[in-house]
């Protein structure tokens, strides 16, 4: 299966730096933004009929539970990248990663030994 594991077919190949949504909204976005909008609206509608403020007859809030769920996934559909960590820094960071793995091999190491003579 030649190309199966190509870049853009990975699912977990997606940017992890990810800022707000981009502006200006496409037409997804501006679903998202109805979508939550009607489900805090039904929701707030479901609350003033159980206190008796209007008759709208809901039963149950359910069915505007889950639309500004999916009203904040469509806006997140689109969001701006933001630059990685410092790349200046990557070797610093290397350097305390490796110190920071032979401190503890070592302190294991000294556990094993101790635990091990014990017995």
């Amino acid at each position: 299966m030649s190309g199966y594991r190509e870049h853009s077919f990975d699912p977990n190949a997606g940017a992890t730096n990810r800022g707000a949504p981009m502006r200006p909204f496409n037409w997804a976005q501006w679903l998202g933004v109805v979508f939550a909008a009607l489900g805090v609206l039904g929701y707030v509608a479901y609350a003033a009929d159980r206190l008796g403020w209007i008759s709208i007859g809901f039963g149950s809030p359910a069915p505007f539970i889950s639309l500004p769920l999916v009203g904040v996934a469509l806006i997140n559909s689109r969001r701006e990248e933001l630059p990685g960590p410092a790349p200046e820094l990557a070797s610093a960071r290397r350097k305390w990663l490796l110190i920071t793995v032979a401190v503890c091999a070592v302190i294991l190491g000294a556990a094993a030994v101790i635990d091990l003579s014990g017995a």
